[in-house]
């Protein structure tokens, strides 16, 4: 996506709307917490994690021994997420 801008000989230009890039007064636009890749991830994780927590949670009925197999699902499907999804 392009931004237009007043050049000081009076022209437009558009410039890119870089994360880095400079905004009006020359403040850089603030670094993303978090890229698309790592967001993908931990939702993946999330996702994977709930799913065997709450199949846990039906075949036991036991709220304690589900979250723990949540827990342990969300860690083993984030450094298995980690590994398949390239950089």
């Amino acid at each position: 996506m392009s931004v237009p801008t007043n050049n000081p000989d009076g022209t437009a230009s558009a410039t890119s709307s870089d994360p880095g890039a400079q905004v009006g007064g020359g403040q850089a636009l603030p670094a993303p917490l978090l890229t698309t890749r790592a967001a993908l991830i931990l939702f993946g994780a999330l996702l994977a994690g709930g799913t065997v927590a709450m199949l846990t949670y039906l075949s036991a009925g036991n709220a304690a021994a589900a979250a723990l197999a949540g827990l342990a699902g969300a860690g083993v499907s984030t450094t298995a997420l980690h590994g398949l999804i390239g950089h």
